[in-house]
């Protein structure tokens, strides 16, 4: 059950439930750092996949690249909701409703920021998907053997 603070809430609006010391709560805080650090999800994205290249390119087996779009489809959707996914953990880790922040809070920098990495997040989805849906014929056409392809 997820302890409920007694803290002052907004009149009628009944208790607010806080995530903090339940047992899922360090994995709230994880998932909510990875969320927030984009230089770590593009390494991640492209450790996944240059290391999955190389696996299939020297065994063969080309379905481990394809399942690589997958997860790069995953990263890039993080990337490219991540301002609403940390609004929605701080609240779950906070205990506290949803509140959208207040108009002119972030510089122009951050704005810049924050829309490249929706960008990046976008191109990875895109990227991931052609990955996923076409990694294993990559094979065929690199080992100059097109019968695969019919």
């Amino acid at each position: 059950m997820a302890s409920q603070s007694t803290g002052s809430s907004s009149p009628g609006s009944g208790p607010v439930i806080s995530a903090a010391g339940q047992p899922g709560h360090f994995l709230l805080l994880a998932f909510k750092w990875t969320v927030s650090n984009s230089r770590f999800l593009y390494a991640v994205a492209f450790v996944l996949v240059g290391s999955s290249f190389v696996i299939s390119f020297h065994t063969d087996a080309w379905h481990w690249f394809q399942r690589s779009g997958a997860l790069l489809v995953s990263i890039g959707a993080m990337l490219s909701t991540r301002r609403a996914l940390g609004l929605m953990l701080d609240s779950m880790i906070d205990g506290s409703k949803l509140l959208l922040p207040v108009q002119g809070e972030e510089t122009a920098a951050s704005e810049a920021v924050e829309l490249q990495t929706c960008v990046c997040g976008f191109l990875f989805v895109a990227m991931g998907t052609f990955i996923w849906a076409y990694g294993d014929l990559l094979g065929c056409l690199l080992s100059w053997e097109l019968s695969c392809l019919s």
